[in-house]
């Protein structure tokens, strides 16, 4: 989930190039629509209409996707307090834009293995 187009197309191609089904999503209001649909989430914290810790609040507050994997990346929230502010709001991991490809790969495969879900990447 990113607003950037550019950004999200090669996230989400790494994601597939490692063998995970992508769903994309623009905006943090969209996300919420779409994430019953996923086993993990690379959310963007800067979003245009909901920054990503609300809608990370958001899912944690729901029974379906309440233990949801959720990896934050910014490139703009890059302080230590914004990074601790993600974790608060129920992020697993929090990654500094530009993300090492191998690194969000290793990342989600952990996280999932550690919360199985129902759907599989």
């Amino acid at each position: 989930m990113d607003d950037n187009p550019s950004t999200r197309y090669a996230t989400a191609r790494t994601l597939r190039a490692a063998g995970f089904n992508t769903v994309e999503a623009a905006a943090g209001a969209e996300a919420l629509e779409l994430v019953e649909f996923v086993s993990a989430a690379v959310l963007d914290v800067h979003l245009p209409d909901l920054l990503g810790f609300e809608v990370c609040r958001l899912l944690r507050k729901r029974a379906a996707t309440a233990s949801l994997p959720v990896v934050h990346v910014s490139a703009v929230f890059v302080s230590p307090a914004e990074q601790a502010a993600g974790m608060e709001a129920g992020a697993d991991a929090y990654m500094v834009a530009p993300v090492d490809p191998e690194a969000l790969v290793a990342t989600l495969d952990h996280l999932i293995e550690e919360r199985p879900m129902t759907t599989q990447h």
